[in-house]
This record gives structure tokens, sequence and C-alpha cells, in this order.
């Protein structure tokens, strides 16, 4: 895939399900080591079912103690779109960065 580019926090979900499939049919794989990041993950990881009618399923995983993280292809674009609304540095970093590797920039 090309780099695309959006405005912050504009990207289409169907376009980040396009990378994410085309990429990482088994699963957005990452390792986070800092703590802020953790916390962030975690905030936008437990929040049940949404207001989006949206959810993280047992699908994806999260291990705490060795900050393993395997998103499943469908459940990225709601783990991208709580991290955008939470706001804090660390939620948008990692919205950021997961989109970087996808090829996917947000200015």
């Amino acid at each position: 895939m090309t780099d695309t580019r959006f405005s912050f926090g504009q990207c289409p979900s169907e376009i980040i399900t396009l990378a994410v499939l085309a990429q990482c049919p088994e699963g957005y794989t990452m390792t986070l080591r800092s703590q802020g990041e953790w916390k962030a993950l975690s905030d936008a990881w437990n929040q049940g079912i949404d207001s989006h009618l949206e959810a993280m399923t047992v699908r994806s995983t999260a291990d705490s103690s060795s900050g393993s993280v395997n998103v499943h292809p469908e459940e990225l674009c709601t783990l991208l779109r709580r991290f955008y609304e939470d706001g804090s540095d660390e939620a948008w970093s990692l919205r950021s960065c997961i989109l970087s590797t996808l090829g996917i920039e947000e200015v």
C-alpha cells in the first residue's frame, strides 16, 4: 500500500481495515513497554460495548506481563477510534504510530 495522508482522526475505517487485512491478516501485533502507553491501551480496551455498539473481544489479546498485544484486524478500527476519542498524548501517539506502520499518515 502506498502512503496515504489524512487530517488527524479522519482516516476512514475502510482504509484502515484494508491496510491491516493486507499487511497483518493474523492481527496487528505490537509490544508496549511504556506504562503510559499501557494505560492508554487499557483505557481504550476495557470500555466494553461503547456508543458505537463496538467492543474489543477475545479475538484480540493483550498480556500486561509481557507487553504483547495482538489486535484482530476487524477490531483495530475500534481501538484506533477510542485512542482518538481519549485525547491523551499517549493514546494519540499510539494511534499515529500504528497508522504509520500501515502506511497511513494523519497530520
